[in-house]
Parts: structure tokens; C-alpha cells; sequence
């Protein structure tokens, strides 16, 4: 029984361990002494936290059959799998209990009496090594999985799909199949999982179909796939009732017939079995919403929700809110949302947590509602604007963080003022502590999300925050960042400078240039100009800082904006 090493054990150094000595073991496992030997290593390597590794050195040390190792190795087994295949664990457990000596047997009678305590019915079946050697295959088939290490799971899948006893090889079978079609060897898995479902295996062979009819429908193959799924559908278990779900996704979006897709998903949406009724009502919603069935869709996506069902009830709460926020029914979104964060994965609590925040900038749901009808929530003109506000609100508390993440999300809506704004805020705030380059980081984000040709509106908006601390070194020095490709923030950066720099003819002939390039500027210019007199004044050159004013003055009646020029009037009246 024994097996050739395929996989050199992950031992810590401090173990003593020979690595060539143990291979000798593995060879004559059957013998005492290289039944120790194996279990010395098996411990070593459970006490370092390599449960599948020790798993496989347990296995070997059963498969050599040495008469009071072997059982103790069973024992072991079960301990390691009781919390992953609680049947793996009591086929462990019952060989130990039979072959082992005193001492083992009561440890494995225990076990299962623990079991009992926690109503789970004790096997009463015997175990043969065989089944015990096989379980263990799967059992660390599947951590190695967990641990993403798909060459290591699709041996010991292999393993126990040459395993005599049927159950095991169907399963190691359904297994290896999913793990060569994760690890993207679809070549290699078809034969496997048609393996798999020709042993007929009432659950696992269900399993293998979704698989397989996955790769088929990737091949353009979806009328194949249906014929597997209808098959699979005659079988028990999650899979034989997830077929269903799967069969009427391919007959809307892969077959075309969207009225058989669509019977299919309210049909299995009856399903006694929660996650695949969850399943079918979910893609239903989608199938409804995408063709304009919007009352049809929010009905779907509230019961597969309320079915509370990780996989798919997470994802229909979020869909569920955006369809909510589409028809202003902010109350009902934030309920959806809040659901989610309590039953979704953690993709989906990163969504729905990322949904509430957008939505508690919109200060009051009730008012807002009354007053924002129809504006979907992903505006990006509603989404800056508010969350600027929040921003400052945030800081006004003193919470950086989450300000920081306000201005952030700003920048994320790609709003020609309110990103740029955003990318600014961010950068001032960084160069508190780095000086220019924390500018340079904080803006610079806006080309790590594709927003690049924005980079130049926030240097000239930083320019105007830092002229605002009377700061006009930094003020000319992020206008002089402004290239002169961009030709709607260059002619606003270049008034300002020829402003700073006392020459008001030449100021007043690019705000010509601001009034026809960049309207959407202009306020920010005048009222650049205008910190620069208070900036002046505060300086004591008098002289200078009224003519600053004048300037202001002038540029705000060429904008045509009364409101603008009431700000000014007022402004300079208080100075």
C-alpha cells in the first residue's frame, strides 16, 4: 500500500528531521521502526500548522498497516479532520477504535461519545484502512484548495479517485475534475468529470456537472451543457438542485429563449432547497430588470434576499438598493444595504458598506427624496458635490480619515471641478507632513484612476487652497506645475501668476482667455485674487493689496456674474 513521495514535506529547520531518512520511512512504513519514524514527521509538521501535510504522512503510516501504529494514525486523522469531514473524522475514529490497542480504542470511543452528546448519531458501520487512507486524501485535497495550492489538491484528489471503495472515488473524481478546471486544465478535467458522472453517484455526480457543463457553455457548447444539467437534475444534494438554476441562465443568455430561461428560474425559485431557490430568484431579477420588469425584478431580488442565503441573498440586497435608489426610495436602499452587510460576502459588504456612505452624504433621506427625484446616485455631479460637503463635515469632527476618503471618493467621479477639487484637498493635506511631494502623491492619484488630463485643474485648485494660507510662494509654485497643453486650467493659472507677480494688464488679458476657455474657473480665479490682497495687506504693503482689490474689482465685473460680484463688494468691504 505504500506510495511513492511525490511531495517533499514543508519541515521547519529546528525539526532535526532528514528529509532523505524519512523517504527511507515512507519505503518501509509497514515496519515499526518507520512507522515512527512517519508519525514523528506527521507531528512535526501538525505542530507547525501544516494540517494537509500532516495528513498525508498519517496516511502513509495507515497504508503501511503497521498493527498498533496504524490505528493511532487513524486516531490522528480523525482529530485533524473532525472540524472539516465530520464523516472523514468517524471513519477514522471507528478504524481506530477496532484495530488499535486499549489506549487508542477508548480515545476513539470517546470521540465518538462527544458526538453523541452534540445529537450527532455515532457510525456504527466498520471502516476498512482503505476508506480511511481515501477520506484523508479529500480531506487534504480540500485544505490544499483552501490554501490555493491546486497541484498539491489534484494529487491527493487523484489519490482517492483510485480509491476501491465507490463513494470515495466519486467524490476524489468530482474533485479532481474541479480542481484541474480551476487551475485552467480544462483538456484534463472533461475526461474526469465525465468519469465522475458516469459512476452514477447521486450527489457527486451532480457536482461534476456543473462543472463540466460550465467548460462546455465557455465552449460555445450551452445545448450540451443543458444536457448535462438536465441529467444532473435526477440526482440530490445542493448540485442536482442548483442544475436547475444554471439550465434556465443558459437558456435566456446563451440559448436566447428568454421566456424558457425565465420559466425555468421561477420554477426553481420554489425549490426547497434554500441556496438554489436564493439562486433562481436572484437571476431571475436580473433577467427581469435587464428587460424593463422593474417591479418584477424588486419583488425577485426582496425574496432572495429574505432567504438569507450568503451566496446569492448578499448580492440581490445590493442590486436591490441601487434598483431602490434608481426610484429615490433611499429609505428602502439603506434598508437593502444595511441587510447586506449582515448576510453578503465580504465582496458584497464591501459594495453595500461603499453604497451607504454615497448615501449619507445626502444628509436627510426624506428631504432628499422630496428634492433630488430621479437623480440616480451614481451623478457624478450629486456624488462630488456631496461628498466635498461630507468631507469638510469630517473635518470639522477632526476624523482625517474618513475626510480623506470624502475627497477620495470625489476624485472617483471623475467630475471636471469636484475630482479635481477632491485630488486637491488630498494633496494640501498630505503636505502638511511631505511638504511638495505629499502634494505630488495626493494629486497624482487622479492618474492612477485614469483621470490623468485632471492633474492640471488640481494643481491650479491647490494653488488657490495654498493662497488661501497666504502662502504665495507654494501658490506660484503649484500655478507654475499647470503645462500649457492644458488650455483650461494654464489661462487660470497664468492670471493668477502675472496677479502675483503685479502686472494687472497682463492678468486682465488672460482672464479674457479664463471667460472663453474655462468658465467653469472663473470664481476660483477672482476669489484667488482676492486672498491675494488680504494675503498683501497682511504682508503691510498696502499699495500692493489695493491694487490686488482693484484688480478683483475689475476681473469680477468682466465676469458678468452679479452674484460673484456682491461676494466681491461684500468681501472687499469687510477688509
Amino acid at each position: 500500500m505504500t506510495r511513492t513521495i511525490g511531495r517533499i514535506p514543508r519541515l521547519p529547520p529546528e525539526s532535526g528531521l532528514n528529509i532523505a531518512i524519512l523517504a527511507m520511512a515512507a519505503d518501509i512504513s509497514g515496519t515499526r521502526e518507520g512507522a515512527e519514524m512517519l508519525a514523528e514527521c506527521a507531528e512535526t509538521l501538525l505542530a507547525n500548522g501544516s494540517r494537509a501535510e500532516a495528513l498525508d504522512w498519517f496516511s502513509r503510516i495507515v497504508e503501511g498497516g503497521e498493527p498498533e501504529l496504524a490505528p493511532h494514525a487513524a486516531l490522528r486523522i480523525g482529530d485533524v479532520l473532525v472540524d472539516e469531514d465530520l464523516e472523514a473524522a468517524q471513519a477514522a475514529w471507528r478504524y481506530a477504535t477496532d484495530h488499535g490497542t486499549k489506549r487508542v480504542g477508548k480515545a476513539g470511543r470517546d470521540n465518538m461519545k462527544v458526538l453523541a452528546r452534540h445529537d450527532i448519531t455515532p457510525r456504527e458501520t466498520p471502516a476498512t484502512a482503505e476508506e480511511v487512507v481515501g477520506r484523508a486524501a479529500l480531506g487534504r485535497g480540500r485544505l490544499w484548495v483552501a490554501e490555493g495550492d491546486l497541484d498539491a489538491a489534484a494529487e491527493a484528489f487523484g489519490q482517492a479517485s483510485d480509491s476501491p471503495i465507490l463513494e470515495v472515488a466519486a467524490e476524489g473524481l468530482a474533485y479532481l475534475g474541479s480542481a484541474l478546471s480551476m487551475a485552467g486544465e480544462h483538456e484534463r478535467a472533461v475526461p474526469v468529470l465525465e468519469r465522475a458522472i458516469a459512476t452514477g453517484h447521486r450527489r457527486y455526480g451532480p457536482m461534476a456537472a456543473i462543472d463540466l457543463s460550465s467548460i462546455l457553455s465557455a465552449r460555445g457548447q450551452a445545448g450540451r451543457a443543458v444536457a448535462v444539467l438536465r441529467q444532473a437534475q435526477h440526482g440530490e444534494g445542493w448540485a442536482a438542485a442548483m442544475a436547475a438554476v444554471n439550465v434556465g441562465v443558459l437558456l435566456a443568455r446563451e440559448l436566447g429563449d428568454l421566456g424558457a430561461g425565465i420559466a425555468e428560474l421561477r420554477q426553481v425559485s420554489h425549490s426547497p432547497d434554500p441556496l438554489a431557490a436564493a439562486g433562481g430568484l436572484f437571476n431571475l431579477a436580473t433577467l427581469l430588470e435587464e428587460n424593463g420588469d422593474a417591479d418584477g425584478a424588486r419583488r425577485a431580488y426582496q425574496d432572495a434576499a429574505d432567504l438569507r442565503q450568503p451566496m446569492f441573498s448578499g448580492k440581490s440586497a445590493v442590486n436591490l438598493g441601487v434598483l431602490l435608489t434608481r426610484e429615490t426610495d433611499f429609505r428602502g436602499a439603506e434598508a437593502a444595504w444595511l441587510l447586506a452587510l449582515q448576510i453578503g460576502t465580504p465582496e458584497d459588504r464591501a459594495r453595500a458598506q461603499d453604497s451607504l456612505e454615497q448615501l449619507s452624504l445626502l444628509g436627510d433621506l426624506d428631504q432628499a427624496r422630496s428634492t433630488v427625484e430621479g437623480v440616480d446616485l451614481n451623478d457624478p455631479d450629486l456624488v462630488g458635490t456631496a461628498a466635498l460637503q461630507a468631507a469638510e463635515h469630517f473635518l470639522a469632527q477632526g476624523d482625517i480619515g474618513a475626510a480623506v476618503r470624502s475627497y477620495e471618493r470625489a476624485m472617483d467621479t471623475g467630475h471636471p471641478l469636484h475630482a479635481a477639487w477632491g485630488a486637491a484637498l488630498v494633496g494640501l493635506m498630505f503636505s502638511y507632513e511631505h511638504g511638495s511631494r505629499g502634494a505630488e502623491i495626493g494629486i497624482g492619484r487622479l492618474g492612477e484612476v485614469g483621470l490623468g488630463p485632471l492633474e492640471a485643474r488640481a494643481w491650479f485648485f491647490h494653488g488657490v487652497l495654498v493662497m488661501r494660507r497666504g502662502d504665495l510662494a507654494g501658490a506660484e509654485s503649484a500655478w507654475r506645475r499647470v503645462p500649457r497643453t492644458a488650455r483650461d486650467a494654464y489661462p487660470a493659472a497664468t492670471c493668477l501668476l502675472w496677479a502675483v507677480h503685479r502686472d494687472p494688464s497682463q492678468a486682465e488679458a488672460s482672464f479674457h482667455w479664463v471667460l472663453e476657455l474655462a468658465g467653469d474657473l472663473t470664481e476660483d480665479v477672482v476669489q484667488a485674487v482676492l486672498q491675494l490682497g488680504r494675503a498683501r495687506a497682511e504682508q503691510g504693503d498696502r499699495a500692493a493689496a489695493r491694487e490686488a482689490y482693484e484688480l478683483c474689482h475689475r476681473l469680477a465685473a468682466r465676469s458678468g456674474d452679479a452674484t460673484l460680484m456682491e461676494q466681491v463688494r461684500t468681501a472687499m468691504g469687510s477688509t
